[in-house]
C-alpha cells in the first residue's frame, strides 16, 4: 500500500472506518440501546487502533494513530445520528 497516492489512502481510511464502526455498532446492538451501542463501537475500537499503533511502531505511533483516528472522527457523527433514529420511537 505504500504506492498509493495520498488521497486513495485516505478513501482507504474512511472506507475502513466506516465499516469497521457500522459494523461493530450493528453487532452491540443486540445487546445495547443503539446510541449506547455506537459509543461502544467508537470506545472499542480506539482502544484496539491506539494499542496496536503503538505496539507496530513505537517511533511513528502520531502519524498511524492520526492515520486512523481522523476518518474514525469523521464517520462518528454519522454513526451518532444513525443511531439516534434507531433509538426514536417510530
Amino acid at each position: 500500500m505504500g504506492g498509493l497516492p495520498l488521497p486513495a489512502l485516505g478513501l482507504f481510511a474512511l472506507a475502513y472506518s466506516g465499516l469497521v464502526l457500522f459494523a461493530l455498532a450493528h453487532a452491540l446492538r443486540k445487546v445495547q440501546p443503539p446510541m449506547r451501542a455506537a459509543w461502544t463501537a467508537f470506545g472499542l475500537s480506539t482502544v484496539v487502533h491506539g494499542a496496536s499503533t503503538v505496539l507496530a511502531d513505537p517511533e511513528r505511533w502520531l502519524p498511524l494513530s492520526l492515520f486512523w483516528l481522523l476518518p474514525h472522527l469523521l464517520i462518528l457523527p454519522l454513526l451518532l445520528h444513525a443511531a439516534r433514529r434507531q433509538g426514536s420511537p417510530r
